[in-house]
């Protein structure tokens, strides 16, 4: 039976497919086989809605062209397709505590807007509201920062009876909401903390994020957080290598693939799917490049010969 038609008691369920971390590249199409995959599966999937957490596009932070070059390729689900940034389309936040990083700025911002609409936004669907922030924005110092806590404020302050689903590219936090290092590989504790204060003020607030490439759930009190996979590759599924940014934590499912979030009244029910079509793509061996793995990819060449459907 469909979920979205309801259940054996006629309670309607709310379908809503997550993807992320496409990585989406015309110069360096090394994942596009796996986004073909999924044009199919999604363009025959019965959903109440579709969101991408971010990461459209491989390098659309440093070249807007890929930013547009995603966008096309998006369009070719032929669906409507909810967006927030990801840290590859607009840039990372501040301050860079990685150092040399490509970071969030005015012309980055403007230029993701320009392809995919607002970094932040309210929608609702029927009892379901749904919120898209911009994890990147905290701390930027630009304008639209304030503008988008004002929008979280209003989004919890005429919630009324709806849930409220929370869509942003990073996660809170990485093993414990307590952590006090800043790393890029989740929110700053002071930017988790000042959207926790509200989100603990509705219950049963759910948030679903991406960037880290896999599969986790976690709960911070009724703050139920849900990480999706990635459908383009995975880093470092055997854990061979040291990250000096994550601290020892227990690694989630990381195979590439996406998530059919069901809810009803008092239910929420996660699925991974992993179309057979995929590839399992593993770029943990470029974490041995004494340059960095951003540095890796971002000038490894492209070895093969341009399709058609990449224009």
């Amino acid at each position: 039976m469909d979920a979205a038609a309801g259940n054996d008691k006629g309670e309607r369920a709310f379908t809503l497919i997550q993807i992320s971390d496409l990585h989406l590249s015309k110069s360096r199409p090394f994942f596009q086989h796996n986004f073909e995959a999924l044009c199919g599966v999604l363009a025959a999937s019965a959903a109440d809605c579709i969101l991408c957490t971010g990461d459209m596009s491989l390098d659309g932070a440093q070249h807007p062209d890929e930013l547009s070059f995603a966008r096309r390729q998006l369009e070719r689900i032929g669906r409507e397709i909810l967006f927030v940034p990801g840290n590859h389309d607009i840039g990372n936040s501040l301050p860079d505590v990685r150092g040399g990083e490509i970071t969030i700025s005015a012309e980055r911002a403007s230029a993701f807007r320009a392809q995919f609409g607002s970094d932040y936004w309210m929608k609702d669907i029927g009892a379901i509201r749904l919120l898209g922030l911009n994890s990147m924005l905290p701390g930027s110092r630009l304008h639209e920062e304030a503008e988008q806590e004002a929008l979280l404020a209003h989004a919890i302050d005429t919630l009324g009876q709806r849930r409220l689903i929370v869509a942003a590219h990073k996660p809170l936090y990485l093993a414990a909401p307590e952590e006090t290092d800043r790393t890029q590989s989740a929110m700053f504790p002071e930017h988790r903390h000042s959207w926790a204060e509200r989100f603990h003020a509705v219950r049963g607030v759910t948030y679903l994020s991406g960037h880290l490439h896999e599969l986790k759930e976690l709960q911070w009190r009724d703050l139920r957080q849900v990480w999706a996979p990635s459908t383009a590759f995975v880093m470092d599924a055997a854990n061979r290598f040291a990250r000096n940014d994550r601290p020892n934590r227990e690694p989630g499912i990381k195979r590439p693939g996406f998530l059919r979030h069901t809810f009803r009244e008092v239910e929420h029910v996660v699925e991974f799917v992993e179309p057979t079509a995929f590839l399992i793509i593993d770029l943990g061996n470029w974490y041995t490049d004494p340059r960095g793995f951003h540095a890796r990819y971002a000038d490894e060449p492209w070895r093969g010969v341009s399709s058609g459907q990449l224009a």
